[in-house]
């Protein structure tokens, strides 16, 4: 990992791979260049060292027991390093390279033993020295046994190869001691070398798999992956081998540009080798690669006694100091230089050059690594040996360096690219923070520069950049030519001369051809070869630009045709698709009259015979849908589907209502098989089975009770009115699910029981009384004659029965009172028409038998009412109209639940809208009550159940799209699956863009609202952001919610749809922060705004235990209350005209509190103009010169101040629509023929209002191509010699030209030329090229597209009308001869002139100031006041020249000079206000 790249090689390769006859590759070999191992040991800030050392400890207990490693920080060669790289999961890619070495062949013990060798590398680093006497010794051993025990060497070698030397004299061989310092090189020395050798082992062996037993001779290919040109804060001599590398490469790659660009020109016969140069880097390898190179002299240092750094750096410093590439260091002391790449200039130091150079490894090691008992040591070790073997071998003169090496492989690289074919591939990175989705122009310009992708352009571009062959050539451009000269090329290409003739006579005509884009043919800009047209860049541009505008024609004619074809299909198949529907609904037209002999179900007998009709008339309406009509019978088609689904619905209800016990449910199916005239016999049983609900379910709960209280005289009652009902004796008419049966048989057993036990209670009073009588006629004889004692007990018994029987009014036990509570409901329900309420009391008034007849009555036929269709389309009318006299409590809830149940029942849609329509605006006046918060502070709650009845359901807001038909849904994120689309998905959260906008805006406003959704999800976290650019997503959202109502109320239904069931904690409370800033800023549409405060209060009542969410929802509480002023809310639109360049009108429907920019952004949607920057609004007052307005001034300003203005003076104001400008260096929009059409016809209407004399044979031409381009009009008058009447010939010839011309003479010749033209210009010519022909002509008009006032100098301007104050009193006279002359004052584009009004086209004297910065004669300060208009402008003082260019002061008298102020200012605005940062600067 290095600053630059998260997983860069650090090394070079050369991926050679040979190919069979079959295009196979049969073999393959990789050679490596310059593996950065400084690395190993040290690494830069914010670098990585290489991956397998992070991969090893990521991977930990998976390498095996006897593979223990330590946490990163405990090693001192990664401690400093990133632990980290981004994108990088070190333990998945340890597995990927398992994977790869298998798949190689890699044993899994070699494996081991690879890892075991990069591990000792690692713990190598951990050795540390301490001084012992004159050498040294180790501070700790531990890390030198771990390090041998990864290396599989006995720790005393290893430490003894650490700490001492080996010196040779002779054959003897000596150790010496080492310092400490000294030991510490060696232990990096050996990491280096370790590190190196096992990479160039892993190179072998996977070259000796991939070329196997194949053959490496024979065709091949190759890939060179090496770095780039690289420049770090310290440079050493990988970085300056890297660069010479790329030094050669950047030599082959101009050299090749060169060699092909010349070789072309050659085998074509062209000679243009002196106009092709390019830029020659040879010196810079001679500087670095030569005999006498720097690298040659660091070669030779090497085997000097005493050399160092210093002495290798100060003889180069010496060599070199005349060479232009090379840069000494400009201070002594410093072991720096520098060279001048081609990619710029590299400081490099010195510091270990020599040791880097050596590339002679110690004698020791081969003796080391032999030792190991690891294979992969003995292999490298036997490597090494060999080496020092064939170096010590006689013969040798030199030593071998990393330099040499490096210089003699590139050298056989560079032959062998020499001998291919060479493709070339950049790769530039986009930005220096390794960050995806960012792009830095100055670093990719950088780039650009200096992988010499410039140079290559600019040698193409030296040449003629474009080469095609003949054909090609004429068959691209013959249809620039008129379509007769076409044709005739097209027939002349035969081959051979054939083509080249073809070409000529194609370019015969190009002049006439390139007139359409205002510019003449430069020979030099074409050459003709053997096969080739050879073209500049120049004459390509302008030629691809004719061609445009030829072709222009073809395609408006091509997408006419196919367009036509198109609608011409769409009639048909639409035809096609109305008739179906029309016979679908001749054939299924159902209820035309009420019986059941006009349902469904009497003619197709079955539900899903209904249901398949159904289906087949949903597919024909789905069609109709996607038509641009609709079917004159879709709503009767729709009511009779609708009637079609609800008789499905109910004849399905029966089966399961008829194992119902809840009388209600059959009573509710009974309701809708009369309202939709279904009979059958399940309808009449169903009927049976109600009316024996209605008399056994209180029958069996009476028994029920009875036998719970254990009461005989109320089993009795009961038991009269089951014989009544002569059950008894006809047990089978108990329904089964009561077991009605069972209950009365019980009920029977247990009242025979209850009598038996009575029965013997009565005996044995009667025994106890007898005795007791008996006692009582002995003890009391004397008193027989006194009256019988009433036995109270039993008269007590009896009064509490009779008194029951008086409470008692149902059979089931009910009381009075409950019963009254159950009616009292009964009838609050049917006064505000619940259904709800009315079902669960009307059911509880049956299971209990309540006989008030006249309240249950009236409470059954409501509930069977509200399942008719009739009663409640009435009721909904009627309850509709009682609004308008009161909206109390009692009538809206009437009205709200009458909409329920209709919607329900899907009938009576009609009445259910306009009943919706009147609720909600009734509420919402309730509503505008409370607008200052009491609702908050007081809650009202029957209040806040209207409101929610009414609001609570955002799909109930009538701005939204129909989500089936007309909402498009959202994008896609897969290729695999279609975007969510629907009502289920239209006001949900989703993570996904939207296709088009949630409510109804206007068309120009679309793509406005997708792409503030877009910031919507990136504000809420739900698409990734950098987080920098999250703040600004905010307030992008709010700015645009602020400029236009229609978009605010379309951002405020986005954000609901956000935070409506977003299961993200994080994302709802970024929602709320946006809900809070659009509250603060923005109030929604009176139509929108009580949904968003019911949404509010909905989330403030569900929101639990979120504080920060709360407490956002509580402030969007405050703050709309604040926000939402009862004037506020209310939007309305204008009707408005506007008018065209040509004197067109447009109708708009604009939205009052809209500017002007969104005015245009409407009008360019009606238009159809592609590009609608390009134009502006003018103030047209009674037809008098076009003020231009600023885009940002609102609409009902504007309207407001024009009407006070024709109240005052009585003038009309007209908008006018137009170009802001028009440019000099512009054509005419092929590919927005709109924005063409209305270009030209400004530009016309410019030329016959020019102000100045122009030459006259220039105004003739135009003249003659308008009457051109116009001849079906001007036709009548050139046949008929009726040119020069007065008011024909100013159509063709601006008024001033024509003053003191003879008429006759001018129209004479406009007639003459404009046969001439005729003969050769196609007939069938595309207009646009023919108005772009027109168009280059006007162009050359000294005033073109420049606004102009007249006006007067003046010398001395009063104080009172000075806009800049701190202007020069020196004033800049614009003509000497004429002090205080009548000039036109003409600002376009570009700048200022000042032009005579008097000028004469022979007198082309002006004088002019440019706005750009870097002209030498320059605007700088402007300003206006009353009826003066002042420039300080940068010039020359006639009086003093030799101050150079000094400020003066130019002063204009002028009706209009706040007008050429504004202008002025609106054009600096456009270039970027460079010259108002001037301003200030002269101001201080």
């Amino acid at each position: 990992m290095t600053v630059r790249n998260n997983n860069s090689s650090r090394f070079g390769k050369w991926l050679q791979m040979t190919v069979a006859n079959g295009s196979a590759i049969k073999s393959c070999s990789v050679t490596d260049y310059l593996l950065e191992l400084t690395r190993i040991c040290k690494q830069g800030p914010k670098e990585r060292n290489y991956h397998i050392f992070f991969q090893l400890l990521a991977a930990g207990e998976d390498l095996g027991k006897d593979m223990v490693v330590m946490e990163p920080r405990q090693y001192n060669y990664i401690k400093n390093s990133q632990y980290e790289a981004p994108g990088i999961d070190d333990k998945r890619d340890f597995e990927t390279l398992r994977g790869a070495f298998a798949t190689l062949g890699f044993s899994a013990e070699t494996q081991q033993e690879i890892f075991k060798v990069a591990m000792g590398v690692l713990t190598l680093g951990n050795v540390e020295f301490c001084e012992v006497g004159e050498g040294c010794g180790l501070k700790d051993s531990k890390p030198a046994r771990d390090a041998s025990g990864w290396f599989g060497v006995p720790v005393e070698d290893l430490q003894r190869s650490l700490v001492t030397r080996q010196l040779k004299v002779g054959r003897d061989v000596t150790e010496a001691p080492r310092r400490p310092e000294q030991a510490e090189h060696a232990r990096d020395g050996l990491a280096r070398l370790l590190y190196g050798r096992l990479f160039k082992f892993l190179v072998a062996r996977i070259n000796a798999v991939l070329s196997e037993g194949a053959d490496m001779t024979g065709q091949y290919f190759g890939v060179l992956d090496i770095a780039g040109f690289e420049s770090f804060e310290v440079n050493s001599i990988e970085q300056l081998s890297i660069n010479l590398s790329n030094e050669h490469l950047q030599a082959h790659f101009n050299n090749h540009i060169f060699k092909m660009e010349l070789d072309d020109y050659k085998a074509e016969g062209i000679d243009c080798a002196q106009t092709l140069t390019y830029q020659d880097n040879a010196d810079i390898i001679a500087l670095l690669d030569s005999k006498t190179s720097i690298l040659a002299v660091l070669d030779e240092e090497v085997s000097v006694p005493k050399a160092s750094d210093d002495t290798f750096h100060a003889k180069i410093c010496k060599n070199f100091a005349s060479h232009a590439r090379f840069v000494a260091p400009k201070f002594s002391g410093h072991r720096q230089f520098g060279v001048r790449h081609f990619a710029g200039e590299v400081t490099y130091t010195a510091d270990g050059f020599l040791e880097k150079n050596v590339d002679k490894p110690p004698d020791e090691a081969p003796v080391l690594f032999q030792a190991s008992k690891w294979e992969v040591l003995k292999e490298i070790g036997a490597v090494i040996a060999q080496e020092l073997k064939e170096a010590a071998a006689p013969g040798k003169k030199k030593m071998k360096t990393v330099s040499s090496g490096f210089r003699s492989s590139l050298a056989a690289l560079m032959k062998s690219l020499s001998e291919a074919e060479p493709h070339f591939i950049r790769c530039i990175k986009p930005n220096q923070q390794k960050a995806p989705n960012l792009f830095q122009a100055p670093t990719v310009m950088d780039q650009l520069n200096c992988s010499g992708v410039f140079e290559a352009v600019r040698i193409r571009q030296s040449g003629f950049s474009t080469r095609v062959t003949f054909r090609e050539f004429a068959l691209r451009y013959r249809s620039i030519v008129p379509r007769s000269v076409g044709k005739a090329i097209s027939q002349g290409l035969k081959g051979g001369a054939g083509d080249l003739a073809a070409v000529k006579r194609l370019v015969e005509a190009l002049p006439e051809a390139l007139s359409v884009v205002g510019c003449e043919l430069d020979p030099a800009d074409m050459a003709f070869g053997k096969t080739k047209v050879f073209a500049r860049t120049k004459l390509v541009s302008l030629l691809d630009k004719a061609r445009d505008m030829a072709l222009a024609g073809d395609v408006v004619d091509i997408q006419r045709l196919w367009r036509g074809h198109c609608i011409r299909k769409t009639v048909r198949q639409m035809k096609v698709t109305l008739a179906e529907v029309e016979r679908w609904f001749a054939e299924n037209k159902f209820y035309k009259a009420s019986g059941p002999e006009n349902t469904a179900i009497h003619s197709l007998k079955t539900p899903e015979a209904i249901e398949e009709q159904v289906a087949k008339v949903d597919q024909l309406l789905e069609k109709t849908h996607r038509l641009p009509v609709r079917c004159a019978c879709e709503q009767e088609v729709l009511k009779v589907r609708r009637r079609m689904l609800n008789e499905v619905d109910t004849l399905r209800s029966i089966t399961p209502a008829m194992c119902s016990v809840e009388p209600l449910d059959l009573d509710k199916v009974i309701t809708r098989c009369k309202d939709l005239d279904i009979v059958s016999p399940d309808v009449s049983r169903l009927k049976e089975r109600f009316e024996s609900l209605k008399v056994q379910v209180p029958l069996v709960k009476a028994m029920t009770n009875a036998m719970e209280g254990a009461d005989i005289e109320e089993m009795q009652e009961v038991m009269e009115l089951v014989k009544k009902q002569n059950l008894h004796t006809h047990p089978e008419n108990w329904l089964r699910e009561l077991q009605g049966e069972k209950v009365a048989t019980e009920m029977y057993a247990s009242m025979e029981s209850l009598k038996m036990q009575r029965k013997q209670e009565e005996l044995k009073k009667k025994q106890h009384e007898e005795a007791q009588a008996k006692l009582t006629q002995d003890v009391n004889a004397a008193t027989r004659g006194q009256a019988f004692e009433v036995d109270k007990e039993a008269e007590a018994k009896k009064k509490a029965r009779e008194e029951k029987k008086k409470r008692k009014s149902t059979i089931t036990g009910l009381t009075i009172e409950d019963q009254s509570k159950i009616l009292l409901e009964l009838m609050g329900a049917m006064e505000v028409h619940d259904l709800g309420r009315l079902e669960a009391a009307l059911n509880e008034a049956l299971k209990q038998g309540v006989q008030e007849k006249e309240v249950m009555t009236d409470a059954q036929n409501m509930y069977q009412n509200l399942s008719m269709e009739d009663w409640l389309a009435s009721k909904l009318d009627e309850q509709t109209k009682a609004l308008d006299v009161s909206d109390n409590n009692t009538t809206l809830k009437s009205v709200q639940n009458l909409i329920k149940q209709a919607e329900k029942l899907q009938v009576a849609l009609d009445q259910v809208q306009v009943a919706k329509r009147a609720v909600q605006a009734k509420m919402r006046v309730r509503a505008r009550a409370t607008i200052k918060g009491k609702i908050f502070e007081e809650v009202d709650v029957e209040e806040m159940g209207l409101l929610d009845n009414s609001f609570a359901n955002l799909a109930d807001y009538g701005g939204l799209k129909n989500p089936v038909h007309e909402w498009r849904g959202h994008k896609s994120t897969s290729l695999f699956k279609f975007g969510d689309s629907g009502p289920a998905h239209m006001l949900v959260h989703n993570k996904a863009d939207l296709k088009d906008s949630l409510t109804k805006i206007p068309p120009a406003l679309e793509s406005q609202a997708t792409c503030t959704f877009h910031n919507i999800l990136g504000w809420m976290y739900d698409r990734p952001v950098p987080e920098v650019q999250r703040a600004s997503l905010m307030k992008e959202v709010v700015a645009v919610a602020t400029q236009d109502k229609s978009l605010a109320d379309e951002i405020y239904v986005q954000t609901m749809k956000q935070l409506t069931r977003n299961p993200s904690t994080r994302s709802v409370a970024q929602g709320w922060k946006l809900m809070m800033n659009l509250c603060q800023h923005v109030c929604p549409g009176s139509s929108l705004h009580e949904f968003v405060h019911l949404f509010l209060l909905k989330n403030l009542k569900e929101t639990k235990h979120n504080s920060e969410v709360l407490d956002s929802i509580r402030q969007c509480v405050a703050d709309l209350n604040m926000t939402a002023a009862p004037e506020k809310v209310d939007q309305d639109t204008t009707p408005l005209e506007v008018m065209l360049i040509d004197g067109s009108m447009r109708k708009v429907l604009a939205p009052t509190g809209s500017n002007l920019q969104q005015l245009r952004e409407i009008i360019a949607e009606q238009l159809k103009i592609n590009k609608a920057s390009d134009f502006a609004f003018f103030h047209y007052p009674d037809g008098v010169g076009h003020r231009l307005l600023p885009d940002n001034v609102a609409l009902s300003t504007l309207l407001k101040k024009w009407t006070k203005l024709k109240e005052m003076t009585g003038k009309c104001s007209t908008l006018m629509f137009k170009r802001k400008f028009l440019r000099v260096d512009e054509y005419l929009q092929p590919g927005d023929l709109a924005h063409a059409t209305l270009t030209y016809k400004q530009a016309l209407w410019d030329y016959l209002h020019y102000p100045i004399q122009e030459d006259m044979r220039a105004i003739q031409e135009i003249a003659v191509r308008i009457a051109y381009v116009e001849r079906d009009h001007f036709k009548q008058y050139i046949e008929h010699n009726k040119l020069g009447q007065k008011g024909v010939l100013e159509q063709l010839i601006p008024e001033v030209v024509l003053k003191d011309k003879h008429r006759s003479s001018v129209a004479r010749t406009i007639t003459e030329q404009y046969y001439k033209l005729k003969e050769n210009l196609d007939p069938n010519e595309h207009r646009l090229v023919t108005m772009s022909r027109v168009f280059s002509l006007m162009q050359r008009l000294r005033l073109f597209g420049a606004y102009h006032w007249q006006g007067r100098q003046v010398m001395d301007v009063p104080t009172e009308k000075k806009a800049v104050l701190e202007a020069p009193k020196e004033m800049c006279l614009i003509n000497a001869k004429a002090a205080e002359g009548n000039y036109w004052i003409a600002v376009d584009f570009f700048g200022v002139r000042f032009v005579p009004v008097d000028a004469e086209p022979g007198n082309m004297f002006q004088k002019g100031f440019l706005f750009n910065e870097e002209a030498v004669e320059r605007v700088l300060i402007w300003g206006a006041k009353q009826n003066v208009v002042q420039f300080v402008v940068s010039t020359v003082n006639p009086a003093m020249p030799h101050l150079g260019r000094v400020p003066m002061t130019i002063a204009m008298s002028c009706p209009l000079a706040v007008d050429i102020h504004y202008v002025v200012d609106f054009i600096c605005s456009m270039k970027g206000m460079a010259e108002r940062q001037k301003r200030q600067a002269l101001k201080g």
